[in-house]
C-alpha cells in the first residue's frame, strides 16, 4: 500500500487486500486517515461470497469426493498467497482426516515452494 501526497492531493494505491482473516494473513487494517483518491486492485469486488467456513468446506468435499472414487485434484494457483492458503487448508483437512493420509500432496511451484 501506497500514499502519494501531491500538491495535497492524498493518493492511496493498493493491491488485493481483503477484511476477512484467513490461514496466512491477517485482516487489512482501517487506515485512520482519508485520501482524497484511492486506487485499488478488485478483481472479487462485486462479488458476494459465502463465509470462508463454507467455502473451505465445499473445496475440501470436492477433494475428498474426488480421491475417495480414485480421482486426481489439479489445482491450478499463479499467486503465491493463493497457493499458501490452498496448501495450508489441504494440511489442516489431511490432519484432521485419516482417509486421505496415503494421498499425497504435490506442487509445482519455484515460488510456492520458496514461501512454504
Amino acid at each position: 500500500m501506497f500514499m502519494v501526497d501531491i500538491v495535497g492531493v492524498r493518493v492511496l494505491y493498493t493491491g488485493d487486500y481483503s477484511r476477512e482473516e484467513d490461514h496466512h494473513f491477517h485482516a487489512a487494517e482501517i487506515l485512520q486517515f482519508s485520501p482524497n483518491i484511492c486506487i485499488s486492485e478488485s478483481t472479487y469486488g462485486v462479488q458476494l461470497h459465502q463465509p470462508r467456513n463454507v467455502r473451505e468446506k465445499h473445496f475440501t468435499d470436492v477433494i475428498h469426493s474426488t480421491i475417495s472414487q480414485g480421482g486426481r485434484v489439479l489445482i491450478p494457483t499463479f499467486a503465491l498467497g493463493c497457493a499458501q492458503e490452498l496448501l495450508l487448508i489441504l494440511d489442516q483437512y489431511w490432519s484432521n482426516h485419516p482417509e486421505p493420509h496415503n494421498i499425497p500432496i504435490y506442487y509445482a511451484s519455484p515460488l510456492a515452494k520458496s514461501g512454504l
